[in-house]
């Protein structure tokens, strides 16, 4: 009787490296987390889905993200009360300056660069607009880079990033 081959698990390796740009969702909404992953993903993202609040400090901890987008009313909190959103606001910037940080809700103006800044966020997108937002980010990403590209040269060539 010759042996059973031995049958090996498959292991799921996700490939990261240069080049690939990662995106964190943090929304608890089936219709919108479809909305924006699907919009993310033909923008060429890594998307990555947080379940929860702890979820959430756990990847951003130990992961660094191009993008996040974050759902105003995330793990079941209020607009102004909301956890994650507060975390990422008192993230160090040398950290948070690399994150593009994208604020979903249903009373925001999408792209009101005022309320983006008073809520320290990258973008504000009202949630009615997430069928364009392919458009919308590509825009204020571009944006973004812009702005902070002088900046970021200067610190790959100190060496500190």
């Amino acid at each position: 009787m010759s042996p059973e081959p031995e049958i090996k698990p498959e292991i799921k390796i996700e490939e990261y490296g240069e080049g690939f740009k990662t995106v964190l969702i943090c929304d608890d909404n089936a219709e919108t987390l479809n909305l924006i992953s699907s919009a993310l993903k033909e923008l060429q993202y890594k998307v990555e889905i947080s379940t929860g609040s702890s979820d959430t400090y756990e990847k951003l901890r130990f992961n660094q993200y191009d993008v996040v987008v974050l759902n105003e009313n995330f793990g079941g909190s209020a607009p102004e009360n909301n956890e994650v959103l507060k975390f990422l606001q008192n993230m160090p910037m040398n950290t948070r300056r690399h994150i593009f940080l994208a604020l979903v809700g249903q009373n925001l103006k999408t792209l009101d660069n005022m309320t983006a800044f008073s809520k320290s966020v990258n973008a504000v997108i009202n949630k009615q607009d997430l069928p364009n937002l392919v458009n919308i980010l590509k825009k204020s990403v571009a944006d973004n880079d812009q702005f902070y590209k002088v900046y970021k040269e200067i610190l790959r060539k100190l060496g500190k990033r």
